[in-house]
């Protein structure tokens, strides 16, 4: 009897496992929902001790020295920072149980600007701010968020104005516009960051809407949002939308894609920025054994779910390469295992530092830098070592002056690079 009660376990865990695998998207989510939410990890390192560690991976590499100088803490599970343009001290935090607050480096000041109603199991939640690049004339900030619409995930973009632009601590966030919903099959891969290029225009980078091994292929499926690096312009409704769409962007008229579509292939880019030249660098998070980094440019295809970085995932050999871009750079789970994109340091403060490329990883608290190559078609080998820190990194800063900021998920604190 023992022996056929194992055997009618073991069978119930096969189908169960079977079922989840291959069926039912509600017991993903389900899932997802409950497993290797963000909230659930900690530094690898004691967080009291602040001091950068170096893995026997950094013995090749050549050290850059610095310090993380906390210049705010009070924050709650924090997903973003951003400064207004041409601000050095006042900044936003947006928080994952959905408040956005004001801050001040080098200052306990601190204030509640909105309390939005988010939903954020898994990766869900107040994940993205941008502000517009005339905010202090208009007042404009724009925020990524995800919220519950019946049984439907969804996460949207939307524009708000705050009545005070250049006073934080006594402005309030007014008047709503809703710029765009996407519904999101599983609460993980929703990416969240929103940014202004230099020509104005909004970037909205979606992650291939969750699960494992995108089994929507969203990726490789450009009419859909979802996977894709999306190109708007919000200062022009159309006649249908709140926003128009650039006459340049790459598949407009073509049946191939949704017209928004700037370029695709992605998987869960987790933050983006433009570099001082204007070029889009972004970080994609990965699957199973690599991290990456990619120049994303107009029309091009970045490979998931065909490929994890530059290495083939579906199929794992001989996969179609042809029509691909690979990243800049990648690196393997010996060393992380959740890229955060950040900036390139254009600040003269460490000259080491100097038109480098500043990114983490959120797990382990390992922070490098790279050299950019000039284009997608180059790559770099060499990475700098920043160090280990006791923290998880769930996102990067600038200010105006190119000065780069490291943000802490666990304790709420806010680090200046130095």
């Amino acid at each position: 009897m023992k022996k056929i009660s194992k055997i009618l376990i073991s069978l119930f865990y096969i189908s169960i496992f079977t079922f989840i695998v291959f069926g039912c998207d509600s017991i993903r989510s389900l899932l997802v929902s409950k497993l290797g939410a963000a909230e659930d990890y900690k530094p690898e390192t004691d967080p009291k001790k602040l001091v950068a560690e170096f893995s026997s991976k950094d013995a090749s590499r050549e050290k850059i020295k610095i310090r993380l100088v906390e210049v705010a803490a009070g924050f709650a599970q924090p997903t973003d920072l951003q400064f207004p343009p041409k601000e050095n001290e006042y900044f936003l935090v947006a928080e994952k149980q959905g408040k956005l607050k004001w801050g001040k480096v080098n200052s306990k000041l601190t204030g509640v600007l909105l309390t939005l109603n988010v939903i954020s199991e898994g990766e869900e939640g107040l994940l993205g701010l941008a502000f517009h690049p005339d905010f202090a004339k208009n007042g404009k900030i724009y925020l990524n968020y995800t919220l519950k619409q019946g049984k439907k995930d969804i996460s949207r973009i939307a524009e708000w104005t705050l009545s005070k632009p250049n006073d934080f601590p006594n402005a309030k966030a007014e008047s709503e516009r809703v710029i765009m919903e996407v519904e999101q099959p599983y609460p993980n891969h929703n990416a969240g960051q929103i940014a202004f290029g230099p020509d104005h225009l909004l970037y909205v980078g979606w992650g291939d809407g969750g699960w494992m091994a995108d089994p929507r292929k969203n990726g490789q499926n450009p009419k859909t949002f979802l996977g894709s690096m999306l190109r708007i312009n919000v200062d022009l409704p159309s006649e249908k939308l709140p926003y128009s769409i650039p006459k340049d962007n790459p598949f407009v008229g073509d049946s191939c894609c949704a017209p928004e579509t700037f370029a695709y292939g992605l998987r869960n880019p987790w933050r983006y920025s433009f570099d001082p030249k204007g070029r889009l660098i972004l970080a994609d998070v990965g699957q199973d054994l690599w991290e990456e980094i990619d120049i994303i440019e107009k029309g091009k295809n970045y490979g998931w779910n065909t490929k994890e970085a530059s290495h083939c995932f579906d199929p794992k050999e001989k996969c179609k390469s042809e029509g691909l871009t690979d990243p800049i750079y990648e690196y393997g789970r010996e060393e992380g295992q959740s890229i955060t994109g950040g900036y390139v340091y254009s600040s003269s403060k460490l000259s080491g530092l100097t038109n480098k490329y500043v990114f983490g990883d959120f797990i382990t608290g390992r922070i490098w830098a790279i050299s950019v190559p000039d284009d997608t078609n180059g790559t770099t080998k060499t990475a700098y070592a920043l160090g280990k820190w006791p923290i998880l990194i769930s996102t990067f800063g600038k200010d105006h002056s190119g000065n780069v900021y490291v943000v802490d998920f666990a304790s709420g604190r806010i680090y200046k690079i130095e």
